[in-house]
C-alpha cells in the first residue's frame, strides 16, 4: 500500500508556519476552542497582531508577524483557559496524533537534605519528571518539559544510606487537574479511576437508596390511614351527639306539650264546676 502523504514542497510550508504557535486544549469538557482563540490574543495585548486557526480535534494555531511577539507569548506560559491547562508550543513539522503534548513547567523541589543539595541530584530527580531545560540551584527549581499525556507526580520516595526521604514537587502556575490520578485532562469528579474503583456507580447507589426509602414511604402512608380512621370515628361520634341532642330536644318538646295540654284541661274543668 503506497503512502498517502509526501513532503513535496514541505520546505515552503515549514517556512510559512515558522512564525506560528500550535496549541491543544487538555480538558475538552471545560474549554471551547473558538472562545479560546477569541480571548487569548486580547489577554496578551496583541489582538490586532495575531491571527488564529481552528485545526479541529481540540488543536489550533496562533500566527504572528514578528519573532519578538511570538517569544513574548511563550514566556507567559504555562497557559490556561477557563482555569484548565492547555498546551502551546512553537510549531514543528511533527507527525503524531497527540502532537503537541509538552508543557514546560517550573518545578520546585522540596525535601532534599542540605548536604545532598547539588546539581547532579537535582538533575537526576528532575529527569524522572521529564527533560530538564534549565536548572536554578539556589532557587531549587527546574524548567522541565512535562508530558501532558501522563499523570503529574507530586511526591517521590528516595533513599540515602538506608534512610528514606520524601521529596515533593510544586508546579508553578498549575491550574485545575485531577488530584486523584494526576492528569490534567479532567478534574477529580470526572476521574475514571474513581468510577472504576467504586463498588457501585452513583446511579446504582441512588437505586439502593430508593429501595431503602421504600419502607419509609410505606410507613409514611400509615398516618394518613390513621387520620382517615380518626376522622371517621370523630364523624360517627359527632353524628351520635347530634342524634342525642335531637332526641333531647324532641323529649323536652313532648314534655312541654303534655304540660300545656294538662293545663288547658284543668282550666276547662274548673270552668265547668
Amino acid at each position: 500500500m503506497g503512502s498517502l502523504l509526501t513532503d513535496q514542497d514541505g520546505s515552503q510550508v515549514i517556512k510559512e508556519f515558522r512564525m506560528s504557535l500550535i496549541g491543544k486544549v487538555l480538558n475538552a469538557k471545560k474549554q471551547n476552542v473558538e472562545k479560546l482563540l477569541q480571548t487569548m490574543p486580547s489577554q496578551w495585548g496583541m489582538a490586532d497582531r495575531i491571527t488564529a486557526n481552528d485545526l479541529r480535534n481540540g488543536k489550533f494555531l496562533f500566527n504572528f508577524s514578528c519573532e519578538e511577539d511570538l517569544k513574548s507569548v511563550l514566556r507567559k506560559g504555562p497557559f490556561h483557559y477557563n482555569y484548565c491547562m492547555f498546551v502551546l508550543v512553537r510549531w514543528e513539522p511533527i507527525v503524531h496524533d497527540d502532537y503537541p503534548w509538552i508543557i514546560p513547567f517550573w518545578v520546585r523541589v522540596i525535601g532534599i537534605p542540605l548536604h545532598l543539595w547539588n546539581v547532579n541530584n537535582l538533575r537526576s530527580i528532575g529527569g524522572r519528571l521529564g527533560h530538564v531545560d534549565t536548572l536554578e540551584l539556589e532557587e531549587g527549581r527546574m524548567l522541565i518539559d512535562i508530558d501532558s499525556r501522563r499523570p503529574l507526580k507530586f511526591k517521590r520516595k528516595g533513599e540515602y544510606e538506608g534512610e528514606e526521604v520524601t521529596i515533593e514537587f510544586k508546579y508553578d502556575m498549575l491550574f485545575k487537574h485531577c488530584t486523584t490520578c494526576g492528569l490534567m485532562s479532567h478534574e477529580k469528579g470526572y476521574c475514571p479511576t474513581i468510577n472504576t474503583n467504586r463498588p457501585q456507580s452513583l446511579m446504582d447507589r441512588g437505586g439502593v437508596f430508593a429501595r431503602v426509602q421504600l419502607p419509609d414511604e410505606q410507613y409514611g402512608r400509615q398516618p394518613l390511614l390513621s387520620d382517615q380512621h380518626k376522622r371517621e370515628v370523630e364523624s360517627s361520634h359527632q353524628s351520635r351527639q347530634k342524634d342525642d341532642r335531637t332526641k333531647e330536644v324532641t323529649s323536652r318538646w313532648s314534655e312541654a306539650r303534655r304540660n300545656h295540654d294538662y293545663r288547658i284541661g284543668q282550666c276547662y274543668s274548673d270552668s265547668i264546676t
